[in-house]
């Protein structure tokens, strides 16, 4: 636990994290269980938009609260880009303006993209920060580089596994992607590969889908590949699903175009799944080619299909994987990022 003499001066602020939905709501959660007293403000919800403008507009005036009775010394702001950041730029300014530090955690795959669409704005805004908070020396090399010169890596926090029911014994290799079903998900890309190598996966792999979107034209997908066989659709996925899930899964896939640093490739690894993913974000930080698991380039059908096709063929090999990144998986659980956020936040204080 971080002691109260450290996290009663901290206030985390970022999306509501009870029933959480998304990687940063996983995240917070999974520091709520860590601090011994969580100051916590939530920014937005995953309600209507009333509901979460309203939730913005509360949040600044009990910021305005604590920071009014001097009672708090660092906020730790959890981001992503787009209106996320928009948002939480007033947050910034409000903590600039009362001389409290700033440590900006930046989550988002996207801010590549989005740092292009007002840049001024938002280097000003990073520069307020005392501390830009990133997931792995790719994006501070990023940020760097666009003039941030204070950053921390704190590496992403999972939760133990919780293992629910067996490994399923039908002879199938069994694989799991969750996200969204966009094509920046890499999922479109996915069920292309299993598509045009229909003749060769059919009768030994089954793809296991969570995730929401536009169900019409993913079903219009499936239905014109013909690979219905080949597709199991769960829907959104609580975490009792997602445990069974990880349960089951011998591969993880994850083709996706943009991401930080997913909290589903850690989790996945720590259920003993090797990794099949695009380099892209921090994700070859870890997901080491040849040792737990595929490095695939986003939007190449060919090399999706090979790495399934690979595993198949490697059976042994694929277990060896399985082990090592269950091992490595251990670094992101919470006693050890506790020690992490620690250090932190006594440079800070």
């Amino acid at each position: 636990m971080i002691p109260n003499t450290i996290s009663k001066r901290v206030l985390t602020m970022g999306v509501d994290y009870h029933n959480p939905k998304g990687g940063i709501a996983q995240v917070l959660y999974a520091y709520s269980q860590i601090f011994e007293t969580f100051r916590f403000i939530p920014t937005t919800n995953s309600k209507n938009f009333f509901s979460r403008q309203m939730t913005g507009i509360i949040a600044a005036l009990k910021l305005l609260s604590l920071l009014l009775r001097k009672e708090i010394k660092i906020v730790h702001i959890h981001c992503a880009s787009g209106k996320s950041f928009y948002r939480k730029s007033l947050y910034i300014f409000i903590c600039q303006f009362f001389n409290v530090k700033i440590l900006c955690h930046m989550h988002s795959g996207h801010f590549v993209r989005f740092i292009h669409k007002c840049p001024n704005f938002i280097r000003k805004t990073l520069l307020r920060c005392d501390s830009i908070i990133v997931l792995g020396h790719s994006w501070k090399n990023f940020y760097q580089n666009i003039g941030c010169q204070h950053i921390d890596i704190i590496d992403n926090i999972i939760l133990p596994p919780q293992k629910i029911g067996e490994k399923k014994d039908d002879g199938l290799m069994h694989l799991i992607f969750l996200g969204s079903l966009t094509q920046p998900k890499g999922i479109y890309d996915l069920l292309q590969a299993l598509g045009e190598y229909k003749s060769y996966l059919l009768g030994k792999i089954k793809l296991h889908i969570g995730g929401l979107g536009d169900l019409q034209t993913f079903q219009q997908e499936i239905d014109r590949l013909k690979i219905h066989e080949m597709v199991e659709y769960h829907g959104f996925v609580s975490d009792e699903a997602k445990n069974r899930l990880f349960t089951i899964g011998d591969i993880y896939i994850l083709p996706s175009y943009f991401e930080g640093m997913p909290i589903s490739i850690l989790e996945a690894m720590s259920y003993g799944m090797p990794i099949i993913a695009s380099r892209t974000g921090g994700i070859p930080e870890i997901v080491i080619p040849g040792k737990t698991g595929q490095l695939i380039t986003a939007g190449h059908i060919e090399e999706i299909a090979e790495s399934i096709l690979w595993f198949l063929d490697h059976p042994e090999e694929k277990k060896e994987m399985a082990h090592i990144a269950q091992e490595n998986s251990q670094k992101y659980l919470p006693q050890n990022i506790e020690k992490e956020l620690t250090e932190l936040y006594s440079r800070y204080l």
